[in-house]
């Protein structure tokens, strides 16, 4: 820290100091923050507003506003930080290192991304961000870590988790858009998400956005599974689809089912295919239409990072047909309402505290 310091007070901070910051625990970058707001030079205000679009704690980015302020107040001369996504922000190099996981939706709809990015040798940046099915992003964790820590972390990480939960290795840019895409449903840590997602290197070969699923390379040769196939795949057993007034809905399908006079059961079927046909096409359920969507060519790209050929094949098919695209959406909508009591499906969510594995 007095190397950092030193650095700022002599005006030779750049972005190197930035990542050497970056690359120190919570509780030091806060001390550090202070003692930069200390110096009362223009060296020290031109290093904070470098250093904001970088931070991805909401709390340090308060506190260097904060120190900002405070220079300002003294007369010295400061330049307002730029928010993240304009041309300041900086990029991490192509060639530095970044890991990024993604799991498929649990029974609660959540779904994690874990993603780690090289600040300094050895040293990376952690954030795990939970993502709900419909309402976005609920959580958005980040914290530095060692590279021993972080093999360390992962390995726990995957043992915890529950039956039928998959972890794959996945593009970092991509992680970045989907936490950002998420963070655009929810209203939730936009600044931090957009920071993190800039901060993540990229290249033409990377998935970085859904359409980029639809043309990775090497799955030529394998067969294309069908849409039975597909949805069968346990990759989909913890999911459980869920909207606004379900239970109420389940009341008037347990009504066509059980109708208080006999009818022949070819009728009754009848009927509730048309309560479920109907259902769908109602606003609650039709609004989910473009989330299941977007969950189908996340699940397409499980697949293929899961080296599931044939899955990943079948599934690009069904999203080239909104027709089938729709079935399916049928399908779990009426999954949801039959699912049997006691079923084998793992109840434990995916959610799994950072910093709990770390205080092992």
């Amino acid at each position: 820290m007095d190397d950092i310091l030193k650095s700022i007070a002599d005006g030779a901070a750049a972005g190197e100091t930035v990542d050497q910051v970056l690359g120190l625990p919570g509780e030091e970058q806060e001390l550090l923050i202070h003692a930069i707001g200390s110096l009362k030079s223009e060296g020290a205000a031109r290093f904070l507003s470098l250093l904001y679009p970088s931070l991805v704690d909401k709390t340090l980015q308060k506190l260097v506003k904060k120190a900002l302020f405070r220079l300002k107040t003294q007369g010295i001369p400061v330049e307002e930080p730029r928010m993240p996504g304009e041309s300041a922000l900086r990029k991490v190099e192509t060639g530095r290192e970044a890991r990024a996981f993604l799991s498929n939706y649990d029974p609660e709809m959540t779904r994690v991304v874990l993603v780690a990015v090289e600040m300094k040798k050895n040293q990376f940046l952690l954030s795990q961000a939970v993502l709900h099915f419909s309402n976005g992003l609920e959580e958005l964790k980040s914290f530095p870590i060692s590279r021993d820590e972080l093999d360390d972390f992962l390995k726990d990480f995957l043992l915890r988790m529950p039956p039928l939960m998959v972890l794959p290795s996945i593009s970092a840019a991509y992680a970045g858009y989907l936490i950002e895409e998420a963070s655009g449903l929810s209203g939730k840590e936009a600044e931090e998400a957009a920071s993190l997602h800039r901060m993540l290197p990229a290249t033409k070969s990377d998935v970085g956005r859904p359409n980029d699923i639809y043309l990775l390379p090497g799955a030529d040769a394998a067969s294309e599974a069908s849409a039975e196939a597909v949805f069968a795949d346990a990759i989909f057993d913890p999911f459980s689809l869920g909207w606004p007034g379900m239970e109420e809905d389940l009341k008037k399908l347990n009504d066509v089912r059980n109708p208080t006079i006999v009818l022949p059961p070819y009728i009754i079927e009848e009927r509730r295919q048309a309560f479920l046909n109907e259902l769908v096409e109602e606003e609650r359920l039709a609004a989910r239409l473009p989330l299941f969507k977007r969950m189908l060519e996340d699940y397409a790209y499980l697949f293929y990072c899961l080296e599931n050929f044939d899955c990943y094949k079948g599934l690009l098919a069904q999203l080239g047909e909104p027709a089938a695209v729709k079935r399916a959406f049928l399908r779990f909508v009426q999954e949801a309402f039959e699912e049997p009591e006691g079923a084998d499906r793992p109840q434990d969510g995916i959610i799994i505290d950072p910093h709990s594995l770390m205080r092992r």
